[in-house]
């Protein structure tokens, strides 16, 4: 790649990367970031819902930096090597000056990509290995397999959808020459091995654990019940988070590939989003499921308007980067100052977690004081949560760590499945009621104080509802649901 268009790339990436850290900057940790930040206190192999790639790098940036941006700091990096790696990607496709200009544009401006490159997350670690691993399998010779199959095994560890490589390559073999005569050499299955190899603590975690992250993903990704309007709902949100240029003229090219590296890139994207349709027409699916295909969807739109080249390559590719800033600026805006999405979920879930476990202090330090302030009952409590989204708050904003399994459904908590110490005072904290009969029926316990409610709000408006119950002592038992 020419040394200018790989500056114009950095320079597209590093301005997405300040755009995104501007928006996310003084927002609480999303649920999902506050679970995932629990998570990282406890490095291991693997997670209940997760490889645990989302939780090293957590451990890893919150010491660089403190709070919030702290816990992002490297997930925003790694949404600007995605970026990087799709413009590359298009390089292996078209080896024009303009084609990875115009896929890092493409890249920096899809919606999804916005959150996955800037939230702490599975979604962003995902996109950037999937992403270098499609960069580097699209012309691999040689020893360039064993890169790739580092990538690939960094992806698994990431998130389980990586896996859908395999399938591609099996599509491949039929689809692909210059693969079927790759595959004649020893590098293809050495850089497979290798994926294994780096994915392997992964896959040892989850036999020990009787793969219940795998289990549970595939139970996830395949449960049934849908409507016809859902699934629609499903399709047109593909092409608006990905990019309403990228997807349509990616999945285009993608389907009258000729090259082998076009061919490559397009099996998987082809395959991530052919699957992931199919999930959404059995049953509900999320969006972000095909996220990390994005950018191989990206290179290939910037290739195909490379070749295409005038006036009409460069308006499509500007209409789409204006879209993705007016997307990323009029979230931000919303986010900080919000007027139409006002009182909303996505308003409420960014700003819920540092007023929550400031309201749950002081209701648990009442609490306590209710039932003569025990010892124990101080500023590290037994928690039982009644959900791991509010375990996950309580842990980062409110300083508690130690935590039994949440009432409302199997999380990573179970896993830990930890009780208070016999005779030792704990906290029920839940969403907006008291712990329900079947907990008492488990939990034993002596001595059960007042349940103190509170309400969260953000500029006026409703966000939580909070319960806290103290209980005198623990005399045994585990949460059956």
């Amino acid at each position: 790649m020419p040394r200018r268009t790989l500056l114009t790339v950095l320079a597209v990436a590093a301005a997405a990367v300040a755009l995104r850290t501007l928006a996310f900057s003084g927002l609480d940790l999303y649920t999902d970031e506050a679970y995932y930040w629990l998570w990282s206190t406890r490095p291991a192999a693997g997670y209940f819902d997760h490889p645990p790639m989302v939780a090293w790098i957590i451990w890893a940036s919150s010491r660089l930096l403190p709070g919030e941006l702290g816990v992002r700091l490297l997930f925003l990096l790694l949404g600007g090597l995605t970026i990087l790696f799709a413009a590359l990607a298009a390089w292996e496709v078209e080896p024009s000056p303009r084609a990875p200009v115009y896929a890092a544009l493409l890249a920096a401006s899809a919606p999804m990509l916005h959150l996955g490159g800037a939230m702490a997350l599975p979604d962003g670690p995902v996109a950037a290995a999937f992403t270098g691993a499609l960069c580097l399998l699209a012309r691999a010779r040689g020893r360039r397999w064993l890169a790739a199959g580092v990538l690939v095994g960094l992806a698994l560890l990431s998130k389980y959808t990586a896996a859908l490589l395999a399938p591609t390559l099996v599509l491949l073999v039929f689809w692909d020459r210059e693969l079927r005569d790759e595959l004649r050499t020893v590098w293809p299955w050495l850089g497979g091995a290798v994926a294994v190899l780096v994915f392997l603590p992964n896959l040892i975690w989850n036999a020990q654990h009787g793969f219940i992250a795998i289990l549970f993903q595939l139970r996830h990704g395949f449960r049934t019940g849908t409507t016809l309007a859902a699934f629609l709902e499903y399709a047109a949100a593909i092409l608006g988070s990905g990019g309403l240029v990228s997807v349509p003229l990616g999945l285009h090219l993608a389907a009258r590939a000729r090259s082998s590296a076009e061919r490559r890139l397009g099996a998987a994207a082809l395959v991530t989003i052919a699957v992931t349709l199919y999930s959404a027409w059995r049953g509900s699916a999320e969006v972000n499921w095909p996220s990390h295909s994005y950018p191989a969807l990206a290179a290939l739109a910037g290739a195909w308007l490379a070749r295409r080249g005038g006036r009409v390559a460069g308006w499509a590719t500007g209409v789409q980067a204006a879209l993705g800033v007016v997307v990323i600026v009029g979230f931000a805006v919303e986010l900080h100052t919000p007027r139409f999405l006002e009182g909303s979920v996505v308003v409420r879930r960014f700003h819920a977690g540092k007023e929550l476990g400031r309201m749950a202090r002081e209701a648990a330090k009442e609490g306590c004081a209710a039932i003569g302030a025990p010892e124990g009952c101080g500023p590290d409590p037994f928690v039982y949560p009644s959900s791991f989204q509010y375990a996950g708050h309580y842990a980062y904003y409110s300083g508690w760590l130690r935590l039994g399994p949440a009432e409302e459904r199997p999380s990573q908590l179970d896993l830990w499945n930890e009780t208070p110490r016999p005779g030792e005072p704990f906290l029920w904290a839940g969403q907006d009621r008291p712990p329900p009969e079947r907990f008492r029926r488990s939990i034993r316990a002596e001595g059960e104080g007042p349940t103190l409610r509170f309400r969260v709000t953000y500029r006026g408006q409703w966000t939580r509802d909070g319960v806290v119950t103290p209980f005198l002592r623990y005399q045994g038992g585990q949460l059956t649901r």
